[in-house]
């Protein structure tokens, strides 16, 4: 049989992006900030401690100046990578998880790309999952093996001093926590006052 010739094209991927920032001057004085700073409990997080707040946040204080800038800088290159109108950081927080805490399944509405910065995340730290927006549409198939192409899930190990970013609109969760030390700074962002939204 004459073999055809073909061509495979991959649509719709929902992509995510990470960034080492170890060795960065910030970190012991955001880790003193965390310490210090008014916690309370979350609905989103169960056996763990946030400081959220529906705006602002403490990456804005001009102690951390720099690592917003960092932030901004990985945000602009995931941003460009995706091809969105320029987008900043908004509103901004961390929590600290206990053992045996887990963060329940859920988006950034009103939010253009999240991160999640593991400031403090030793071994044993839960790692971070996420959902495949195609789930609730897929009807009849059934797969041999797994592959990027069908995966329903899927995780990443959230080792110290990791950022990731990942579209807003992508729903996220954690197993369990294993480690008492977990503490992640996360953050949204929002169309900036340059960008021309059509």
């Amino acid at each position: 049989m004459t073999q055809r010739e073909s061509q495979v094209m991959h649509l719709f991927p929902s992509s995510i992006m990470t960034f080492n920032m170890a060795g960065h001057p910030c970190k012991e004085k955001a880790l003193e900030m965390i310490d210090s700073l008014e916690t309370e409990s979350h609905p989103l997080l169960n056996r763990g401690k946030s400081n959220f707040e529906g705006s602002g946040g403490f990456l804005f204080r001009p102690e951390l100046e720099e690592l917003r800038i960092d932030i901004q800088d990985a945000v602009n290159t995931f941003s460009s990578m995706l091809g969105t109108f320029p987008i900043q950081i908004s509103n901004n927080w961390f929590n600290i998880m206990e053992p045996g805490g887990v963060v329940h399944p859920h988006r950034h509405e009103g939010s253009v790309i999240s991160g999640a910065y593991y400031i403090r995340a030793p071994e044993g730290s839960s790692n971070l999952h996420f959902s495949s927006p195609l789930k609730p549409l897929r009807m009849n198939e059934i797969t041999q093996f797994s592959n990027p192409l069908n995966l329903a899930e899927a995780h990443i190990p959230c080792s110290e001093d990791t950022l990731v970013l990942f579209p807003s609109w992508l729903e996220h969760y954690t197993d369990e926590n294993h480690n008492s030390e977990r503490t992640v700074i996360s953050f949204n962002t929002d169309y900036s006052k340059k960008s021309t939204v059509l």
